[in-house]
């Protein structure tokens, strides 16, 4: 709060009206009484001398009132919402700011810990169900594993896999708030990193007859391998998800001074042009998602979480019913010696 001599006026208009009052009593009493005989020079000099006065009282007032809530506005600032070090306050008025700002700052102080509590809470119960869900999903791959051979058990391994996937989605979603506290970044081969995640997914591949087309170069990025490879999990998926039969997914990557950039297109039914902007928002699921009814605007809205954690960036381009282009952005640091030098 920077208060400027002209609001600090309008703040002291009480004081203003009175003087204005006083002095005009003054100057009334010292003209109507009769035995008193006053000069105009007299009543100006009386004036000068008072107003020389209140001018002083003001300012001086106004430089101990900027100082106080220049000090409040500064812990303000800091998120220190009681005003430690201010000061004690010199007039009535302050002494209620600090009053109020001491009852603002234990209701606030009070449901942080209320949130904080219960964010926690709800974190634990989360983290302890999806370790618990994956017991019986695996019981029930074995089970599907030893039934017998007449028994159709392709469509129950799919939802399996998609049980599978939206758990691990939740399991991610919940982690990226302590982001943190699990990640390691150290210079990762990306070819490898992407044969993985498309590995993960050849079932799919085989099963859909879709070709995966990769022409990576031999390229090291700054990035932790477990979150990009979810990263790209994601985009993969959302890519197999929306592309045709025996279609294509083409996987490369390019490299200028400035940046490496790794490129997964699919030759699916696209996204509109309207829908682009909002692809990246959490739960929005546009036009596609009104006709494939799987979807769960999660997927990208994680992807680009964990890309600006990571410090990448994610960048989307699309034409309906030809195709869908992301391209992870990997920037290069800058070798300041090299510049140097």
């Amino acid at each position: 709060m920077n208060v400027s001599f002209r609001q600090y006026l309008t703040f002291q208009k009480r004081v203003l009206s009175l003087y204005v009052l006083i002095m005009a009593f003054i100057t009334i009493m010292l003209y109507v009484e009769p035995t008193m005989s006053v000069h105009i020079s007299n009543v100006l000099y009386i004036h000068t001398v008072c107003l020389g006065f209140l001018i002083a009282y003001l300012a001086i007032d106004y430089f101990f009132t900027k100082k106080h809530f220049t000090k409040m506005t500064a812990h303000w600032n800091e998120g220190i919402f009681i005003p430690e070090g201010v000061g004690e306050p010199h007039t009535y008025e302050q002494h209620l700011y600090m009053q109020w700002f001491q009852t603002i700052n234990e209701e606030h102080q009070q449901k942080m810990l209320t949130i904080m509590q219960e964010k926690k809470e709800s974190l634990e119960f989360m983290t302890s169900w999806f370790h618990e869900i994956k017991t019986p999903i695996a019981v029930c791959k074995l089970i599907l594993e030893q039934a017998p051979s007449n028994v159709d058990t392709l469509s129950i391994q799919e939802e399996i896999s998609r049980i599978e996937r939206n758990v691990e989605q939740a399991l991610y979603f919940t982690r990226t708030d302590h982001f943190s506290q699990d990640y390691h970044i150290v210079q990762t081969e990306l070819d490898k990193i992407v044969r993985t995640v498309v590995k993960k997914h050849a079932k799919q591949f085989i099963q859909r007859k879709i070709k995966a087309d990769i022409q990576l170069d031999s390229t090291q990025v700054e990035t932790d391998s477990k979150w990009l490879g979810y990263l790209l999990s994601e985009i993969i998926a959302n890519a197999l998800k929306y592309s045709a039969d025996e279609g294509t997914i083409s996987i490369h990557s390019e490299e200028d001074q400035k940046e490496v950039r790794l490129t997964i297109i699919d030759n699916g039914i696209g996204i509109s042009k309207s829908d682009i902007p909002r692809v990246f928002d959490l739960g929005f699921t546009g036009t596609n998602g009104r006709i494939y009814h799987k979807s769960t605007g999660m997927g990208l809205y994680l992807a680009n979480k964990l890309a600006h954690k990571l410090g990448h960036q994610l960048s989307i381009s699309s034409q309906e019913h030809q195709y869908t282009k992301i391209t992870i952005h990997f920037p290069k640091r800058l070798d300041y010696y090299s510049i140097v030098t």
